[in-house]
């Protein structure tokens, strides 16, 4: 926050009006130099002023007064003319019928223009009747014919100039502002990511420092506010996974002595009270390892990946579905579709973990007689494991909220046999190895979860 402090600033007017400043001065700069191609063009008469076609005609009425007949000859170069009898019968001209026409009326009207000037000088029984216009005119008639009278393209010039002119500094400053504005962009991508641990760098413009420094200050809040919240995280942990651990050990001595009882002479009513015991203390010592199993996943802040075989992995997770079948009469059925990479680094605890909850939520809700396939596929970027079942399949509540911690479903998908963080400590393996999990509902009916493992795991 020093170095935001310290370093010399402008302020973001000032940063724009020096755009303002040297647009400006390149349209002077523009302007003098259309002003002096032009200068150069009449010096080198190149382009003709726009009094040329005037004075041209002034010179045949000059000759006409000297007692000399016109001719076309003496037809000025940069005007039109018709020749006309008194009647107004055109004789000649490279004026059209239609603009001959015109140029007699206007003649006859005593008017001398329109959108172009008029003259008419009469020699002997003939009208000659000139049209023309003061603009500048190019001295070559390819030109002419060509391109803009020289007024309108250097109007055209100039126009194109300052656009390009415009959108070339624009694009200047624009970079400028962006390079200013990285340092900001930064810190607030850092603090997006819960990365806290940057420095803040000045751009020099005072306005955008102040936002820096005032990110400086949020992120050293943050920063102290991140850490006590992960020491209360961790401590809430470690007493979780302990209770757990000490409910464990008087929880072994119950089931131990429900089962030594059941081993003595007991009436009927005593064998299902005991029963009862039992069933209750199973169920206990299930939720305790899960309980167990997420203080152990959300604690794992290294992750112990290693490379390994992938079918050999593939291998295990195909004992592990036909041992959840067995006794149950359910069809289970493995596919790997090729090619499928030949390793692939993961923590192989805690992925297999991850995929086996999942596999015994599609036994536990696959009816008998019924199937479960899991299917391994490998594309591009992920590796993906998919387990289909013929069970109910998910409610629209179930799809929405499956994944979540101690989310207990509705009644076609939920036995009663677990607490809700199977899938969830599924998808904490998934994110953990840069993939996701998702919930669907097979076409044939059934449920179908597919974890994926991020193509950076792959080998």
């Amino acid at each position: 926050m020093e170095a935001v402090a310290k370093m010399p600033k402008m302020r973001l007017r000032t940063f724009f009006l020096q755009y303002l400043l040297f647009l400006s001065i390149g349209t002077i700069l523009l302007l003098v130099l259309l002003l002096g191609l032009f200068t150069a063009a009449f010096s080198f008469n190149m382009v003709l002023p726009a009094n040329y076609a005037e004075k041209e005609i002034a010179a045949a009425k000059d000759q006409l007064a000297g007692g000399v007949s016109l001719a076309p000859d003496f037809v000025p170069e940069l005007a039109e003319y018709a020749v006309f009898t008194a009647d107004g019968k055109r004789l000649s001209g490279n004026l059209s019928a239609r603009d001959a026409a015109r140029a007699w009326a206007i003649a006859m009207q005593g008017k001398s223009r329109d959108a172009h000037f008029y003259t008419a000088l009469q020699s002997g029984e003939e009208l000659w009747i000139f049209r023309y216009t003061l603009t500048p005119q190019y001295a070559s008639a390819w030109l002419r014919n060509h391109l803009p009278n020289p007024q309108l393209l250097g109007i055209l010039l100039f126009i194109f100039g300052i656009l390009l002119l415009a959108a070339v500094l624009a694009a200047r400053f624009g970079r400028r502002l962006t390079q200013k504005m990285a340092g900001l962009q930064e810190a607030t991508e850092n603090i997006r990511r819960e990365n806290l641990e940057f420095t803040v760098q000045p751009s020099g413009i005072r306005e955008i420092d102040e936002v820096l420094a005032s990110l400086e200050q949020m992120k050293e809040a943050l920063h102290a506010s991140l850490k006590r919240q992960w020491e209360l995280e961790r401590s809430r942990r470690e007493q979780i996974s302990a209770l757990a651990h000490d409910i464990k050990t008087p929880l072994t001595i119950i089931r131990g002595n429900a089962e030594l009882l059941q081993e003595t002479v007991q009436d009927e009513v005593q064998r299902e009270y005991n029963g009862y015991i039992l069933q209750s203390a199973g169920d206990i010592e299930t939720f305790v390892q899960e309980v167990i199993d997420l203080s152990s996943l959300q604690s794992a802040a290294v992750q112990r990946k290693a490379p390994g075989r992938l079918r050999d992995f593939v291998a295990e997770l195909e004992n592990q579905l036909r041992a959840l079948s067995t006794g149950k009469s359910i069809a289970a059925q493995v596919h790997t579709q090729e090619p499928l990479p030949e390793s692939i680094a993961i923590d192989k605890e805690l992925l297999q973990r991850g995929i086996v909850n999942v596999i015994a939520n599609a036994v536990e809700h696959t009816p008998p007689h019924g199937s479960v396939t899991l299917e391994v596929r490998s594309d591009e970027t992920d590796v993906c494991f998919t387990v289909t079942d013929t069970g109910p399949g998910f409610s629209a509540a179930d799809l929405r909220e499956a994944a979540t911690q101690f989310y207990m479903g509705d009644r076609s998908r939920t036995s009663g046999r677990h607490h809700g963080m199977g899938l969830y400590i599924a998808e904490s393996a998934a994110q953990q190895h840069g993939g996701t999990l998702t919930l669907e509902n097979a076409p044939s009916g059934g449920g179908r979860v597919t974890l994926s493992v991020a193509g950076s795991q792959i080998r």
